[in-house]
């Protein structure tokens, strides 16, 4: 149950990411993250008060409580608005290659130095594997970008991508270790309100300070912006927090890289981009390499 969860938790990542990428130029990436983590954190409160699961919080020890509160403000408000800003500069076919190989193979090498995970004799393999298919789909964006005339800033999207990544491996990390008696909800509860308060705290003090962080609001934008913070933020939370609980963090980590595979599609289907032979291939290296680190 603990895989399922994660590979569904993945498909919801997924299209929620396509969700956002057809948003990106009408929000800005922290009023994106504002908007979708509050929807979510909205649902989550709904959903532990109508199952009664606010007893779980009194019995919980204030580090869990600060753990949880700490890794979602990682997790989701720092590294899921660095991926919204890498969202824009690369598009979603090849920043989800490059952040769903980062991630897990960060998540990894936390997880065996500060979890105690066992290492395998394909870990350097694999991570090899990894290394030369992030190379792959980066050079293969440069090169379309150079002959298409893409809008495309590689230098920073990559930065921010590969910088989401270790956020949301910190986060992780941080969760499976201190999570204590908490269910997925329950964790789920405490680390996206956490971090939804952060995100609006600071739109707050970064008001007047130049640029809004709005650009052309829309009826539409908010709904499907609110829409991915149900999904993605919200479900796909409970969802990935069970998973890391039933079968550790590195291995859910592995698991979510899944979503590429949902992803691509996406991207071509509902926003018309473009992925050839060279980006599809770099994708299956990269993957292979992950499920070498996985055994």
């Amino acid at each position: 149950m603990g895989a399922a969860a994660a590979l569904v938790s993945s498909a919801l990542w997924a299209f929620t990411s396509v969700l956002l990428a057809s948003q990106s130029g009408r929000l800005r990436p922290l009023m994106m993250s504002a908007i979708r983590s509050l929807t979510a954190s909205l649902m989550l409160i709904g959903l532990l008060i109508a199952t009664d699961g606010l007893v779980q919080l009194k019995e919980m020890t204030f580090v869990t409580g600060v753990s949880m509160m700490g890794s979602g403000i990682i997790g989701q408000a720092v590294g899921d608005t660095l991926y919204i800003n890498a969202l824009g500069y690369l598009g979603v076919s090849r920043t989800f290659p490059i952040t769903n190989s980062a991630y897990p193979f960060i998540t990894f090498v936390l997880a065996v130095l500060l979890l105690g995970e066992s290492v395998t004799w394909t870990l350097p393999i694999g991570g090899a594997l990894i290394v030369a298919g992030i190379t792959w789909i980066v050079l293969e964006q440069r090169r379309a970008a150079a002959e298409a005339e893409l809008h495309v800033e590689l230098v920073r999207g990559v930065i921010f991508a590969v910088a989401a990544a270790a956020a949301w491996a910190t986060a992780t990390i941080w969760l499976r270790g201190q999570q204590g008696d908490l269910d997925a909800l329950g964790a789920a509860s405490l680390r996206i309100p956490a971090a939804s308060a952060a995100v609006w705290a600071t739109i707050a003090m970064t008001r007047g300070r130049g640029e809004q962080p709005l650009r052309t609001v829309t009826r539409r934008g908010i709904a499907v912006v609110s829409a991915a913070g149900v999904l993605g933020t919200g479900l796909g939370s409970i969802l990935f927090i069970y998973a890391v609980g039933e079968i550790g963090a590195a291995k859910t980590a592995f698991l979510t890289t899944s979503a590429p595979v949902f992803a691509l599609p996406m991207g071509v289907i509902l926003l018309s981009e473009k992925i050839n032979a060279r980006t599809l291939l770099g994708t299956a290296v990269t993957i292979a390499g992950i499920w070498l680190v996985l055994l």
